[in-house]
C-alpha cells in the first residue's frame, strides 16, 4: 500500500486545493476527487494510505464510502470525515460508523496533522500486534 498518497473527497475546489495544499507539506501526494462515485472509483484502482471526505457530497456521503475503505483489497483504509459543522454528536456518529477522526472545514493544519498522526499511531500499532501474533505461531 501506498501510505504517501492520500485521497481528498470534497465537492468544493478550494476545499480539494486547501487540505491537499496541507497534506503536499506534510510530504504526502494528494489524489482528488469531487464526487463519491469518483472516490470509490479511485479507492478501488489507486491504493492509498488514507481517505479524507466530506461529510455529505452531491451524489452520498462519507457512510456510503465506509464500506468500501473498510473491505478495500489493499487492507483498511482509513477515512477521515470532514463537515463544516463537526460537532460533538458528529464526531461520535463518525467514529461510531467506522471513521477515524472529524475535523472541522475550514482546515487548521494543526487538526490535520493531529488526524493523520493518529493514523499512523494505529498502523504501527496494528503492525507490531501482526508481528507478535506472528512470533507466538512460530514459537507454538
Amino acid at each position: 500500500m501506498n501510505d504517501k498518497e492520500i485521497l481528498v473527497i470534497a465537492s468544493d475546489p478550494e476545499t480539494r486545493r486547501a487540505l491537499s495544499s496541507i497534506l503536499q507539506t506534510e510530504g504526502l501526494k494528494p489524489v482528488q476527487a469531487a464526487h463519491l462515485s469518483e472516490g470509490r472509483e479511485l479507492l478501488a484502482s489507486k491504493p492509498v494510505g488514507m481517505v479524507f471526505c466530506e461529510r455529505h457530497l452531491a451524489d452520498g456521503s462519507y457512510l456510503d464510502l465506509l464500506p468500501a475503505a473498510q473491505t478495500n483489497k489493499a487492507g483498511n483504509v482509513p477515512v477521515v470525515v470532514t463537515s463544516r459543522l463537526a460537532d460533538w454528536d458528529e464526531y461520535l456518529e463518525a467514529l461510531r460508523h467506522g471513521a477515524v477522526d472529524l475535523i472541522a472545514s475550514p482546515f487548521k493544519k494543526s487538526d490535520v496533522t493531529s488526524a493523520l498522526a493518529q493514523v499512523r499511531r494505529e498502523k504501527s500499532a496494528d503492525a507490531a500486534s501482526a508481528a507478535d501474533a506472528k512470533l507466538r505461531a512460530v514459537t507454538a
